[in-house]
């Protein structure tokens, strides 16, 4: 039986400012966010091993108190004078279950929440601008997104890993782009909902003179939002995979090498976002020299 408690205070003064000279023409921006967070958190944890399994199950109750306040000068809006308060209080259990009557092929079931606040900067809603047509802008109304997540997992001989997952996340963040008058804002939003069913597999493997590790991830998510408008509704869903290797070979005569790679097929990024594949390998030579020393 384990049991703590956790206070936390975060104290931010962020004074920022740009003039820009353009031909006869001077601009001022100016901004200052000071954000002050307090976190007080306790949590109870249990453990006991029973002939053939294990088991855990724990809870954290954190209560949160923030306040942001950000003034400042734009060159699209002019003078503005915005605070953000926020207090709460939040629940985060968490159970496992281990079978290891057979140590050679163990399973395993967990479930989990847990809280992802906002960054301090994407509540601050001063305009900073990116180039004449687009502005960064933060949001004070970016709600914390919480995570549900359930698992089970299957280790066999030691070595083969393979685990199933689904998550359910809500108030999940993501930057938006919308349009202004003239111009474009990227801001954070809370979308509905995102659900994740994750399968990942992952092998290690040793012969001698040589090694690798891999691991494959495949996953499926929908995303899920309504802002208003028609057109401004969310309901994506996507299929992605991803593999990494790592290969090491023993040479002989104190040399070494490596060669790894990694490969993530097109996805879509916070709901709003395309991004197309990347791969890339890397490889590496090593010798040791002065009879192992350097």
């Amino acid at each position: 039986l384990g049991y703590g408690a956790k206070i936390g205070f975060v104290n931010t003064d962020n004074d920022f400012n740009r003039n820009s000279v353009e031909g006869s023409k001077i601009t001022n921006e100016s901004n200052v966010f000071t954000f002050n967070e307090n976190i007080n958190a306790g949590y109870v944890n249990y453990n006991r091993a029973f002939k053939g399994f294990m088991i855990q199950a724990g809870i954290r109750v954190e209560n949160t108190n923030s306040k942001g306040h950000s003034t400042g000068v734009t060159s699209a809006s002019g003078y503005f004078d915005s605070s953000v308060k926020r207090s709460y209080v939040d629940v985060f259990p968490s159970a496992a279950i281990t079978f290891n009557k057979n140590p050679m092929n163990q399973w395993g079931i967990t479930f989990s929440r847990r809280i992802d606040r906002p960054a301090y900067q994407d509540l601050n809603p001063f305009e900073f601008r990116l180039n004449d047509y687009t502005y960064m802008k933060g949001n004070t109304q970016l709600r914390p997104q919480y995570t549900n997540s359930y698992g089970i997992s299957n280790t066999y001989k030691y070595k083969l890993n393979t685990r199933l997952n689904y998550s359910h996340v809500k108030d999940i963040f993501t930057l938006l782009p919308d349009i202004s008058g003239s111009k474009s804002l990227l801001t954070k939003k809370n979308l509905a909902t995102q659900d994740i069913i994750a399968f990942n597999i992952s092998y290690p493997y040793q012969y001698k003179w040589y090694s690798f590790f891999t691991n494959i991830n495949t996953s499926w998510s929908k995303y899920k939002a309504d802002f208003g408008g028609g057109s401004r509704v969310v309901n994506l869903e996507v299929f992605t995979y991803s593999f990494f290797m790592q290969n090491s070979f023993k040479l002989g005569k104190g040399f070494t090498a490596e060669l790894s790679g990694v490969y993530n097929s097109p996805s879509i990024w916070q709901g709003s976002f395309k991004s197309k594949s990347i791969y890339f390998v890397d490889a590496g030579l090593q010798k040791t020299i002065l009879k192992g020393k350097g």
